[in-house]
C-alpha cells in the first residue's frame, strides 16, 4: 500500500513538472490559449451571439434590406449575402469545427491503433496484407473520397466524417505500426508470450499502453491539419449544406462577392487559420519534449 502511494505521488510529481516545463514555452502558451479559447467558443457560442437564429442559417424577412453590409457597431463583421449577421455565423461555426475535428481524429485514432499494433504482431500475410491496406489508404486523398460520398449519401455532416476517417486512420496506423514493431522485439514482450500470456493482453497490457503517448501527440498536432481538409471539403461544396454555420461553407458563400465584400470570407478564414494554428502549436510542443532534436526548428521563432 505504502509502495502504490509512493508510486502515484510520483506520477503526480512528474506530471505538474511535465506541466510546468511546458507553460515556460511561449509557443505552448499560445497554442494553448487559442485552444482553449475554440473549445469555450464551442461551449458557449450560441449564447453569447447577438442573433442565434441568424447564425445557425435563418434568413429573417429584413435581412434583405441589409445584405452584405460592412463591419459596423451593429454588426461586428458585417452581414453575409443573405443579410445575416457574420459574426454570429463565425462563432456558430466554432461549434461545427470542433465537432469535426474531435469525431474525426478519436475514430482514425481508435481505428489506426487497433490496425497498427494487430499488423506488428501477426507476422506474415496479416502484417502484408494491413500494410498494403496502410499504404493504400494514405495514397488516396480525402477530396476524392468526399466526392464518391457525395454521390451516394447526399451534403451532411456523415460525409464529411467518413472522407476524412477513411483517408486518416491509416496514418495513425502506421504511426502506431513503426512504435509498436520496435516495442514487440523487447525482452519483457518476449518473456510475456513465452509465459503464455495471450495475445489480447500482450497487445494491450505491453503494446497499446507503451504506443499511446506518441501517438496521443501526434494526433494533437494533426488536429489543425484535420480541421483544414474538413473546410477544404465544405468549401468545395462536398460536404455541409451551403445554410450550414461552418468555415468552410461561409467562404463559399463570400466567393462570389470577394471584391465587393471581401469580410463575408476573410472573417471565417482568419478564424480557420487561427484554429490550425492554436492546434499545431500545441502538438508541435507535445512532440518535441519527446524530441528535443525537432526544437531547432523554432529556434529562431520562439
Amino acid at each position: 500500500m505504502k509502495s502504490f502511494k509512493s508510486s502515484n505521488k510520483k506520477s503526480f510529481q512528474d506530471l505538474t513538472r511535465s506541466i510546468k516545463r511546458y507553460l515556460k514555452r511561449t509557443k505552448f502558451r499560445v497554442g494553448l490559449i487559442i485552444t482553449l479559447a475554440v473549445f469555450i467558443l464551442a461551449l458557449i457560442g450560441p449564447w453569447v451571439v447577438p442573433y442565434p437564429d441568424e447564425g445557425a442559417g435563418y434568413v429573417p424577412p429584413e435581412a434583405s434590406q441589409r445584405e452584405k453590409e460592412p463591419p459596423s457597431l451593429k454588426f461586428f463583421f458585417g452581414t453575409d449575402t443573405r443579410g445575416r449577421d457574420l459574426f454570429s455565423r463565425v462563432i456558430m461555426g466554432v461549434r461545427s469545427a470542433v465537432l469535426q475535428i474531435v469525431t474525426v481524429i478519436s475514430l482514425s485514432l481508435l481505428i489506426g491503433l487497433v490496425v497498427g499494433i494487430l499488423a506488428s504482431y501477426f507476422k506474415g500475410v496479416v502484417e502484408t496484407v494491413l500494410n498494403y491496406l496502410i499504404e493504400l489508404f494514405i495514397s488516396i486523398p480525402a477530396v476524392i473520397i468526399a466526392l464518391v460520398l457525395r454521390l451516394a449519401l447526399g451534403p451532411g455532416l456523415l460525409t464529411v466524417i467518413a472522407s476524412l476517417v477513411i483517408t486518416w486512420w491509416s496514418w495513425y496506423a502506421r504511426v502506431t505500426y513503426v512504435y509498436a514493431r520496435s516495442i514487440m522485439e523487447m525482452d519483457y514482450v518476449t518473456l510475456a508470450r513465452l509465459s503464455g500470456l495471450s495475445p489480447l493482453k500482450i497487445m494491450t497490457r505491453h503494446v497499446m499502453r507503451n504506443v499511446l503517448t506518441p501517438v496521443l501527440v501526434q494526433a494533437v498536432t494533426d488536429m489543425g491539419s484535420v480541421l483544414l481538409e474538413a473546410s477544404t471539403i465544405n468549401f468545395l461544396g462536398l460536404g455541409l449544406p451551403l445554410n450550414s454555420p461552418e468555415w468552410g461553407v461561409i467562404m463559399f458563400e463570400g466567393l462570389s462577392v470577394l471584391e465587393i465584400a471581401p469580410w463575408i470570407s476573410a472573417y471565417p478564414g482568419f478564424f480557420l487559420l487561427i484554429t490550425a494554428l492554436g492546434f499545431s502549436l500545441v502538438g508541435d510542443t507535445l512532440r518535441e519534449e519527446l524530441d528535443p532534436r525537432l526544437r531547432r526548428r523554432w529556434r529562431l521563432w520562439f
